[in-house]
């Protein structure tokens, strides 16, 4: 073997050796917005963001002397050996009033609000060991909701204004998977009408995941639609279910707004 040749080969067995020492720190707090780690050179990681289009996490350090550079945020579909699909990348910054706090910012692309991701972070120790400390972000909340509104009543009519069906029946089932344990959902938007669509209430939490039914007769105090939305809020961003039904066609009632909203 020539020396060239001898020299690429302990290059190359050289820096194998050094990508082999780099240690992951996995995320086992789950989904949760606060991660706290047991070992390596981050002591704890934060999501502060408040919408799924934005991400942005807090690290605090371990010690002052460590210190993380670049963060990738990759789909999780789970395991070190998958990184899933790439989603965007950042540096990390150091906070000027505090050097053991380091944030991550990165904005999210509209495919990937739902889905559950993770921020992979480099970081390094005062020894110059290679660390990648993953911090789990759930996807926006998963609400499916289907509801069906019917004539129970008469349908009133008048001269001079809207006719309306005096009283209607309401049937829903409202399936949520919020992806993390501290999550909340509640009716945002009414126009004073309950319809109990969180097993009788109108908010829920904290909880993981749930199915919810409702089945409600309602009398009509001359509303001309009936109004209703809801949100479900977890560590990295909200779900707004939006559904509006007229109440002023005496042939039936229909559906005038079906929206499902991610922020």
């Amino acid at each position: 073997m020539n020396k060239t040749n001898a020299l690429l080969l302990a290059s190359t067995l050289f820096s194998g050796a050094s990508f082999a020492l780099a240690q992951n720190v996995e995320d086992t707090d789950g989904y949760e917005r606060l991660t706290q780690y047991a070992s390596g050179p981050v002591a704890s990681a934060t999501i502060i963001s408040e919408y799924a289009h934005h991400l942005t996490v807090e690290l605090l350090l371990a010690q002052d002397t460590s210190y993380c550079d670049v963060a990738n945020v990759y789909s999780n579909t789970g395991g070190w050996n998958n990184n899933g699909e790439h989603v965007a990348n950042t540096r990390v910054t150091i906070d000027t009033n505090n050097p053991s706090k380091l944030t991550a910012s990165v904005a999210i692309p509209e495919q990937f609000l739902s889905t559950n991701k993770k921020l992979r972070v480099s970081c390094y120790d005062a020894q110059g060991t290679d660390y990648k400390v993953q911090v789990n972000i759930p996807g926006a909340p998963d609400v499916d909701w289907q509801i069906d509104v019917t004539p129970k009543g008469e349908f009133v009519h008048q001269p001079y204004s809207f006719g309306y069906h005096s009283e209607y029946h309401v049937s829903s089932r409202l399936t949520v998977n919020n992806h993390n344990n501290q999550a909340y959902c509640s009716v945002v938007a009414n126009r004073g009408v309950e319809l109990g669509l969180f097993s009788g209430k109108e908010s829920k939490g904290p909880f993981h995941s749930d199915v919810f039914t409702a089945n409600k007769d309602v009398v009509n105090v001359r509303q001309p639609v009936l109004y209703q939305i809801l949100e479900c809020e977890n560590a990295a961003g909200k779900t707004l279910a939006v559904k509006v039904f007229s109440l002023t066609d005496p042939n039936g009632i229909y559906l005038l707004e079906d929206q499902l909203i991610v922020k």
